[in-house]
C-alpha cells in the first residue's frame, strides 16, 4: 500500500513537470518536484516584485537542478544579485546545481520552455567599478528591494509608481562606506519631480541628467559624494539642465566630411567611367563576331525583279 502511495506521487509530481525535461542531454531525469509559492503574503512580497512565476526541482542523477522562471530577464538579474550565492541566469531563468553539475550546463538548458531572450538593463553600467565593495551591486524594482538594500531612502521619495528602477551598490570612502543609487525614470519631467523630493534627504548629494537621477548617502562627507558622483559611467556630464548639448562642429570632422563626399564622387564617376568602357568594347565585339541587333540598319536585295 505504502509503494502505491509513493509511486503514485512520483506520477503525480513527473506528470505536473513544466520546467525539467524527461532528458537533459545525454541525462535522464529521475524526479521532479515543483516549488513555487504563489500564496501572497509579506514574505513573498520582493520575490513578487521580481516577478517569480514559477519553480522547479529535478534529479538527474548524478546531480540536481533547481530551476527559478521569472516573467523577463530583469526580474532574474535582480533577484540573482539579492542572492547569496550568485546562480546561473540563462535569459529569465535563475539555475542552481548541486552534485557532479555537467560542465556544458549553460548550454544544456538553453532548451527549456518559454526562455526570453530581452536584453538585461543596461543602468548597471552606470556605476563606477573604483572601491565598488564587492558583491554588494543590486537592482532595485520596487519598494521592499529598496528597504531591503538601502533603508535610507524611503520609497516615497522616489515613487515606484512612476516605473522608476534602480541600480544600486556600497563604495569605500575616507572613514567608512557610502551608497550609490542611480533612478531611471520613463520621463525627464518624473525625475525631475522626484529629484526635487529625494535632495531634501538628509546627508544625501544629488546629481540629474535628463531621466538619470544619481544620488549618494555618505553620512555628511560632501566631498567624497562628488568624488563619487564624478566616477558616474554615464556619457552625458550629470547637471540639472534639461537641454540637449547643442551640435559642434570641429575643424577635423568638416575635413573628414568633405573628404568623405569627394572619395563617394570619385567612386560614383569611376564606376560610370568603367560601365561605359565596358558597353562599348561589348558593342565591338558582337560586331566584330557577327551579331546585330534591331538597331542596326540593313539592305535588301530585290532579287525578284531581275
Amino acid at each position: 500500500m505504502l509503494r502505491s502511495i509513493i509511486l503514485a506521487g512520483l506520477f503525480v509530481a513527473s506528470a505536473t513537470a513544466q520546467i525539467w525535461p524527461n532528458h537533459l542531454g545525454k541525462y535522464e531525469r529521475k524526479s521532479v518536484m515543483p516549488l513555487a509559492d504563489k500564496t501572497p503574503g509579506p514574505e513573498n512580497s520582493q520575490t513578487q516584485e521580481f516577478g517569480e512565476e514559477d519553480m522547479e526541482q529535478a534529479s538527474y542523477g548524478q546531480f540536481m537542478v533547481l530551476a527559478q522562471v521569472y516573467k523577463d530577464p530583469t526580474g532574474a538579474y535582480a533577484a540573482a544579485l539579492a542572492m547569496k550565492d550568485r546562480p546561473l541566469q540563462v535569459g529569465n531563468y535563475l539555475i542552481t546545481c548541486t552534485g557532479r553539475c555537467p560542465k556544458d550546463l549553460s548550454s544544456l538548458v538553453e532548451k527549456l520552455p518559454k526562455i526570453s531572450r530581452a536584453a538585461l538593463p543596461t543602468l548597471p553600467n552606470y556605476l563606477p567599478a573604483k572601491n565598488l565593495i564587492p558583491h554588494s551591486e543590486r537592482y532595485i524594482l520596487g519598494p521592499f528591494g529598496l528597504q531591503a538594500a538601502a533603508p535610507g531612502i524611503p520609497a516615497s521619495a522616489v515613487a515606484f509608481d512612476f516605473g522608476a528602477e534602480a541600480a544600486l551598490a556600497r563604495y569605500r570612502i575616507p572613514g567608512g562606506e557610502a551608497t550609490l543609487a542611480v533612478f531611471s525614470y520613463p520621463t525627464m519631467q518624473m525625475a525631475r519631480q522626484q529629484a526635487a523630493v529625494l535632495e531634501k534627504l538628509p546627508n544625501v548629494a544629488l546629481k540629474r541628467s535628463g531621466p538619470i537621477v544619481a544620488l549618494v548617502l555618505a553620512d555628511g562627507n560632501q566631498a567624497a559624494a562628488d568624488k563619487l558622483l564624478s566616477g558616474l559611467n554615464y556619457q552625458a556630464a550629470l547637471s540639472s539642465d534639461d537641454q540637449p548639448l547643442p551640435l559642434v562642429l570641429k575643424p577635423q570632422s568638416a575635413a573628414q566630411m568633405v573628404l568623405a563626399i569627394i572619395a563617394l564622387a570619385g567612386i560614383v564617376l569611376g564606376f560610370c567611367l568603367l560601365s561605359g568602357l565596358a558597353f562599348g568594347a561589348f558593342r565591338v565585339l558582337s560586331r566584330r563576331f557577327g551579331y546585330s541587333d534591331a538597331g542596326v540598319p540593313f539592305t535588301t536585295l530585290h532579287l525578284s525583279d531581275k
